[in-house]
């Protein structure tokens, strides 16, 4: 009877053990899940900042299913102003996240390769590529602790994505919540920074 006591405790103790050693997942995907996000933005000239209108962005996981060759592929889309935006589709494998940007959804077509937008297990300092030409950077910059609408966020990860135009854009990813805040420079004159309004 001791021994059986002792077992079940035991069993106990390694299960929580288990689960204070898990993974925190930076990019969480589930079929139905919806992240909402309020951006403001603004046109930076020599001397000047113009304000821009305020736009709201939904990224929404549509569905999922398993491709030959590819394990789960999710669909997200995301939507501005409640009108239909890009969509992109994503992929997980035990070390990396995959993106393969879809379309505009103006006729534009799908490229062909997928991207590699994280590496995992994340950690301060990281570099990698998205692409074997080596035209899209990724850089783990820091670790932050990041106050939004949505709530406070620890431990998120900023990560700077690099690619020729030039564009730039940050975004911070928090441990089991996803993408809670981003800030893009698309060029010299332009940039938008957009965070979470819901957790």
């Amino acid at each position: 009877m001791v021994h059986q006591r002792a077992g079940r405790w035991t069993l106990l103790l390694l299960g929580l053990a288990a689960l204070s050693c898990r993974t925190p997942d930076y990019l969480p995907l589930k079929d139905n899940l919806v992240w909402r996000y309020a951006a403001t933005g603004c046109e930076i000239r020599p001397g000047q900042a113009i304000a821009a209108d305020s736009v709201a962005y939904a990224l929404a996981v549509t569905g999922s299913a398993i491709a030959p060759g590819l394990g789960r592929v999710y669909e997200v889309h995301l939507t501005r102003d409640e009108e239909p935006y890009l969509t992109f589709f994503f992929r997980k494998t035990r070390d990396a996240v995959f993106v393969l940007p879809a379309t505009h959804l103006d006729g534009l077509e799908p490229t062909s390769d997928w991207v590699k937008l994280l590496e995992l297990p994340l950690r301060q300092g990281a570099l990698w590529y998205g692409d074997p030409e080596r035209s899209v950077s990724f850089e783990v910059m820091s670790r932050d602790s990041v106050l939004i609408p949505a709530g406070r966020f620890r431990n998120c990860f900023r990560i700077r994505i690099q690619a020729p135009d030039p564009y730039r854009m940050d975004i911070w990813l928090a441990p089991d919540a996803g993408i809670v805040r981003w800030q893009r420079t698309l060029s010299a004159f332009l940039s938008e920074n957009s965070v979470r309004i819901q957790h």
